[in-house]
C-alpha cells in the first residue's frame, strides 16, 4: 500500500479533476507502467507518483457519478502527429523540443497541447466505435469537433518536471 501522503495527494487530484464543472471526460494515455519502471532513471519518480493507483481511482470514480467518462488511449505518436492535418513529424522529436511545428500545414503548438488534442481525438473516435482517428481538420469539416473543447485540452502531469514535486 502507498503512504498516506501519496494516497491523499492522489485522492485530492482525482477529486479536483472530477468535481471541476467543465470536466465530463477524462482521457489518459494507456501507459505501460510496468515497462516504464524498468528505466533506472525514471523508476523511483514513477513509483512515487503512483500512476497505477491514480488511473484505478479515476476508473472507480466514473462508476460513482453520472455523466462522467474515463478512457485510456494508446499514446503512440500523440506528440509526433499534427493534430490539425495528421502529418507525422519526419523525425522523432527529442523531449527538449517543447513546440510542435508541422512542416505540412504550418501549425505551431506547444508539444503537450498538440498531444492532448490528439489524445482527445483518439478518445472521441473510440467513443464513436471507429478504429481510425479523424484529424482535427477532418473533424472540423464534418462538424464533429464542435462538441470537443479543444482549447481547454490539457495534458495532466502528476509532478512538475523541473522540481519533481506534485502539481497540486
Amino acid at each position: 500500500m502507498y503512504p498516506a501522503a501519496t494516497s491523499s495527494l492522489i485522492g485530492k487530484l482525482v477529486y479536483k479533476l472530477y468535481h471541476h464543472k467543465s470536466n465530463n471526460v477524462l482521457v489518459a494515455e494507456d501507459l505501460s507502467i510496468s515497462n516504464m519502471v524498468k528505466n533506472k532513471h525514471l523508476s523511483k519518480r514513477i513509483s512515487d507518483a503512483s500512476w497505477g493507483t491514480f488511473f484505478k481511482w479515476c476508473a472507480d470514480m466514473v462508476s460513482e457519478r453520472d455523466g462522467l467518462h474515463f478512457h485510456q488511449v494508446d499514446p503512440k505518436n500523440t506528440s509526433q502527429i499534427c493534430s490539425n492535418c495528421g502529418q507525422k513529424s519526419p523525425k522523432k522529436l527529442s523531449l527538449a523540443i517543447r513546440t510542435f511545428n508541422c512542416q505540412a500545414c504550418g501549425t505551431s503548438l506547444d508539444r503537450d497541447h498538440n498531444a492532448a488534442i490528439n489524445i482527445l481525438l483518439k478518445a472521441a473516435a473510440a467513443f464513436r466505435g471507429e478504429r481510425w482517428v479523424a484529424t482535427l481538420y477532418e473533424a472540423r469539416n464534418k462538424n464533429e469537433a464542435r462538441d470537443l473543447d479543444l482549447q481547454n485540452a490539457t495534458q495532466l502531469m502528476l509532478f512538475d518536471a523541473r522540481t519533481g514535486f506534485p502539481t497540486l
